[in-house]
């Protein structure tokens, strides 16, 4: 079963969306996974790509959000509170699977500075074991810089346009019910042009 943008999901403070307003009451797609979440087999979440756009122009920052996941759906279900989380279903394997996240342009030039230039990335996980509305900061934000390195001198058909990233939750074996995944971009520089990056993500 396969699910697009469930609940206005990939939000965040800088995704070159309209943010929604707190007192609206938008109409949501029914998510037939949600809908019948103990009788699903293995599914997909599929994110999409969005555009990932920076600000200030002086030491730029941006965030990306995943929806919360139902890493349990196999649990009883009652909503609790206006938002709902996002089922996952353990495959065939019996792998609880991984969030993947795709970030592109680092090699592109934004003005004078390139997408990965003085660039600072952390990966911080949330969660909650009985309430998706509840989710607290359970880990450290965690630098990931390390993975965004792009090597110029190579021929530009050669280098590195993107990095991808496997995430999963720290209790994998068994893992908490409700889970969230925040990444922060920091550049040390003072940009001409705002940096924009594009992201792909998909949870199987």
């Amino acid at each position: 079963m396969h699910w697009n943008y469930p609940y206005g999901s990939n939000n965040g403070s800088n995704f070159g969306g309209k943010p929604q307003e707190p007192n609206s009451a938008p109409s949501k797609p029914k998510n037939e996974l949600v809908a019948n979440r103990q009788q699903n087999q293995a599914g997909i979440w599929n994110g999409g790509s969005i555009v990932l756009a920076s600000s200030p122009l002086s030491f730029p920052t941006a965030e990306w959000r995943s929806p919360t996941f139902d890493l349990r759906p196999d649990l009883p279900y009652l909503s609790q509170g206006d938002e709902s989380s996002t089922p996952v279903y353990r495959s065939k394997t019996g792998d609880w699977g991984s969030l993947w996240v795709l970030i592109e342009g680092l090699n592109e030039q934004f003005g004078s500075w390139y997408g990965f230039s003085a660039i600072t990335v952390k990966m911080q996980e949330f969660s909650s074991p009985i309430d998706p509305t509840l989710i607290r900061s359970t880990t450290n934000p965690v630098d990931i810089t390390s993975q965004f390195a792009v090597d110029l001198s190579q021929p530009v058909a050669r280098q590195q346009q993107a990095t991808q990233l496997q995430l999963k939750a720290t209790n994998d074996v068994d893992p908490i019910r409700y889970w969230q995944v925040r990444l922060y971009f920091s550049w040390n520089i003072v940009a001409t042009v705002p940096i924009q990056l594009r992201i792909q993500s998909a949870y199987f």
